[in-house]
């Protein structure tokens, strides 16, 4: 059975009249988040979370949901295997040799994501979720997380005295910009509040960020009322929910808790191999 619930469902959703809705799906290791929005408006009609992967398999509580055609679907997959490669340095024929840096399967599939203005990102899929999303979009428009992250975050100028902390599940990904550039990604898998604090601050020295002066402004599945977030509050002078809006919320809903998901309607189609 799903655990996954719906956080909005807005009496003007008709699953038999799509036209003009697009689909948006976040994929982590074992569950799924998904919004569908009007397309012009970019306003949220349903909103939902923490479905496991059966149910992209085998709809039961979303079949009405998945099964319905849509004008757009697409689909962001968070991994911990990936590579930047800068764009000077990318050739595409060289895919084979930059799959060599990644930890996969031989039948993983391998992707290649233009990730901003000066970096390529190549990561990998396992072959039976591609096998799922076959069934519901063309595989141009599978992105790497980052890249709606990303986006949505340049959705306003970012600013270099900010780091940007976006939590979904047990991942925590980072992003820096310096001079209007990507600084920064990586993304770390934590389990508590300790290690959560800590990849922060490592990051934060790495980058030689004066943490005084230093914004971490948050997204993702993330309150303030969070322990998780007590910690980063209590050793941090100054924390902040990342504000972005990039969809239109009903009342109530706080932006930075769907803007990966929002970052999608960003996207253009990526490279595929």
């Amino acid at each position: 059975m799903s655990s996954g619930q719906y956080n909005y469902y807005d009496p003007e959703y008709d699953s038999e009249r799509t036209a003009g809705n697009e689909l948006l799906i976040l994929i982590s290791d074992e569950l799924f988040s998904f919004a569908i929005l009007r397309t012009d408006t970019k306003k949220v009609l349903v909103w939902g979370e923490n479905y496991s992967h059966f149910e992209l398999a085998d709809p039961k509580d979303l079949k009405h949901i998945l099964s319905a055609n849509y004008d757009e679907v697409k689909v962001a997959v968070q991994s911990t295997t990936f590579t930047l490669i800068p764009k000077d340095l990318y050739n595409q024929n060289d895919l084979a040799n930059y799959s060599k840096f990644l930890m996969i399967e031989p039948t993983d599939y391998i992707f290649v994501n233009e990730l901003d203005a000066s970096n390529y990102i190549v990561f990998s899929v396992k072959e039976g979720l591609i096998k799922i999303l076959k069934r519901y979009i063309d595989l141009k428009n599978v992105f790497f997380a980052a890249k709606p992250l990303i986006m949505a975050i340049n959705f306003v100028k970012p600013l270099s005295q900010n780091l940007y902390a976006h939590l979904e599940e047990n991942l925590l990904h980072l992003v820096y910009f310096r001079n209007d550039q990507l600084g920064f990604y990586n993304v770390f898998e934590f389990n508590n509040a300790d290690e959560l604090m800590y990849y922060v601050l490592l990051v934060s020295n790495e980058l030689n960020l004066n943490l005084e002066e230093t914004s971490v402004i948050l997204s993702g599945k993330v309150t303030f009322a969070d322990q998780k977030i007590h910690r980063v509050n209590d050793m941090l002078a100054n924390v902040y929910f990342n504000q972005n809006q990039i969809v239109t919320l009903p009342q109530g809903f706080l932006s930075h808790q769907i803007l990966m998901l929002a970052g999608l309607t960003l996207c253009g189609s990526l490279v595929e191999d």
